[in-house]
């Protein structure tokens, strides 16, 4: 297991550091990638949802973002429901709650989140703060891991994560304000408060998009939504964070 999980991640790494060096329409081809891979996983996991129409609901907003901004990102989220839709008309037996539930998994939890992340590599200074959502939920995980193994005592969800403790999140937060806070006055500029408090949100909003994983998978009863990356699980595991830092990372650039 850590051979394939070592092995996966030095082989994606490269790709996806070169891509968000690379800005602009390789982040945008990047994000596309992530959900049509996405969307299989859902499609699988939640059988017999169509892959068109989780694809479609994923894709839409991130395709009309391009041109339209954030706007676009409104406009595609709320067109991927009838797009699903008619992909569910001719097929009885997708209409589930389950399915639905999963188109709009696509729409809002997938594909708006990650056309933010498209658009901040268009922004001034956007290079940095696409790494910062990438890789701030990696630093967190990392500063959670170490405290957590180190002085966890008290647990933290223990009826959604039973191995995630205070000590852990509390770990996370300070390594993840300790580097990105760094990154973020030294590199971009920011006020030594406005660094402080771009690191918290970063820590703070990885974390919560790691549980609200946890939440779905309890919710759909699945142990897993995916197994795409050898070592890893699926795709959604490794981006359920990436997902709520791409919104916030976004904001906090346009409130800077």
């Amino acid at each position: 297991m850590l051979r394939w999980r070592t092995a996966t991640a030095l082989i994606l790494a490269p790709v996806v550091l070169g891509a968000i060096a690379l800005g602009g329409w390789a982040v945008l081809a990047l994000v596309l990638i992530v959900v049509a891979l996405a969307a299989h996983e859902l499609s699988q996991a939640l059988r017999p949802l169509p892959f068109p129409a989780a694809l479609g609901a994923g894709v839409l907003p991130v395709l009309l973002s391009i041109p339209y901004d954030t706007e676009g990102i409104l406009v595609g989220t709320l067109l991927g429901l009838p797009w699903a839709l008619f992909w569910l008309a001719g097929k009885p037996e997708a209409r589930t709650l389950r399915a639905v539930l999963a188109l709009l998994l696509m729409a809002v939890w997938i594909g708006a989140p990650l056309s933010l992340l498209g658009l901040t590599a268009e922004l001034e200074n956007g290079v940095i703060f696409v790494l910062i959502a990438v890789v701030g939920p990696w630093v967190s995980d990392a500063g959670a891991y170490f405290a957590g193994r180190s002085f966890g005592r008290h647990p933290l969800f223990p009826s959604l994560s039973p191995k995630k403790t205070v000590e852990g999140g509390i770990g996370g937060l300070v390594l993840t304000v300790a580097v990105v806070g760094a990154v973020a006055h030294w590199v971009i500029g920011l006020t030594p408060l406005e660094s402080v408090l771009a690191g918290a949100a970063i820590s703070v909003f990885s974390q919560s998009g790691d549980l609200f994983e946890s939440v779905l998978k309890r919710i759909l009863d699945l142990k897993d939504l995916g197994n795409t990356l050898p070592g890893h699980g699926g795709i959604l595991d490794r981006i359920d964070s990436l997902l709520f830092t791409a919104p916030a990372v976004y904001y906090i650039l346009l409130l800077v």
